[in-house]
């Protein structure tokens, strides 16, 4: 059947419909957040890369660790093959690539990620960075399970995709354990200072660079302005690892639960070790661990370590004193007491079990 339309109705007709669709109530789209500029500021860093004229073996080896992969931009190009693939996420969310860039969707919002925290051994939680605010997204990509799982320490809170908005003082406590230094205006680091760098452990290096080039005939000036950290005692080498793995007084404020995790908190763990107590504060995490490469997995490395000190005439263990110290004084434990994470670490509370 065909429908005369009166003259002239033809051209309003167009404009009718549309005045329609306006009227009609929409859902309105979720919120789309926009990433905040990084301020360049004076800085009394250098950036690693300033270190490897002087000790390219060392920042060879660095430059290859998990430590120094620890954060990226949350990118395509940044992640490579650690980059989640877009899709659904368990919970209720999806993950979308945009420009090359990660962007999270959840039923309230739409956020395009800046930072990626994590080396990939394990897991990589992705986080979006605004002025004084950022938001964690509440599933964590594991790469090499191909798997999303809640993001540690938030899990209690919800099983959806969502974030976790934490405001400037948490962001800046959590992005130091992953970053060099942060501008004092803005909550994202500059590029030269994404991982734990050589100045995460040495202190700020622009003046020991500018002393070193200043040096006559290449001879070593008496001020390096730097910390070289030997002779550190045990409990200072301990604290400064323990601020990012944890000490004890960082545990003393933290549920009871996670007192027990001397795996997962290894400083914590090895401060409460008889062979901490008793090494004359001399045992660091870097009698067993090289600053620079990432952590032996080779068992025989660490049996080596704890029959140097535990060797004759006097025999310390009954049971075996040449070999599996580890596998009896220090079992993998589950890392995580909730959740579906299978990851086990060795137990730093050193001890008959």
């Amino acid at each position: 059947m065909r429908i005369a339309i009166p003259k002239g109705w033809s051209v309003l007709l167009p404009l009718l419909v549309l005045s329609s669709l306006a009227c009609t109530p929409q859902k309105p789209p979720p919120p789309v957040f926009a990433p905040e500029a990084v301020l360049l500021e004076p800085t009394p860093y250098a950036g690693t890369a300033a270190c490897q004229p002087c000790h390219a073996s060392e920042f060879e080896s660095h430059h290859q660790s998990n430590h120094a992969q620890t954060l990226r931009e949350a990118t395509v190009a940044d992640l490579g093959t650690l980059a989640p693939p877009p899709g659904i996420v368990p919970g209720e969310g999806r993950f979308t690539i945009d420009g090359g860039r990660l962007v999270a969707h959840s039923a309230t919002s739409v956020l395009p990620l800046q930072l990626a925290l994590g080396s990939g051994k394990t897991g990589i939680t992705f986080l979006a960075v605004f002025k004084q605010t950022s938001a964690e997204i509440r599933q964590s990509y594991f790469p090499h399970e191909k798997q999303w799982h809640l993001t540690p320490g938030i899990q209690e809170v919800s099983r959806s995709l969502g974030s976790a908005i934490h405001k400037e003082e948490a962001t800046r406590q959590c992005l130091s354990c992953h970053a060099v230094t942060l501008p004092l205006t803005s909550l994202l680091p500059e590029k030269r200072f994404f991982g734990v760098g050589c100045e995460s452990c040495h202190g700020p290096g622009a003046e020991h660079v500018a002393a070193m080039q200043k040096g006559p005939n290449g001879e070593k000036p008496p001020n390096l302005a730097i910390s070289s950290l030997r002779g550190a005692t045990g409990t200072a080498l301990n604290t400064l690892c323990g601020r990012c793995h944890r000490t004890e007084d960082d545990v003393a404020g933290m549920p009871t639960a996670s007192k027990k995790l001397t795996n997962r908190f290894q400083p914590y763990g090895l401060a409460q070790s008889r062979c901490f107590k008793k090494s004359a504060n001399q045992l660091t995490c870097v009698t067993c661990h090289s600053p620079h490469n990432n952590a032996s997995k080779e068992t025989k490395h660490y049996e080596a370590i704890c029959v140097s000190c535990h060797s004759a005439p006097k025999k310390v263990c009954a049971v075996n004193s040449n070999e599996k110290c580890i596998s009896c004084h220090m079992p993998n434990r589950p890392v995580m007491t909730h959740g579906t994470i299978s990851l086990k670490m060795a137990d730093h509370f050193i001890r008959i079990n």
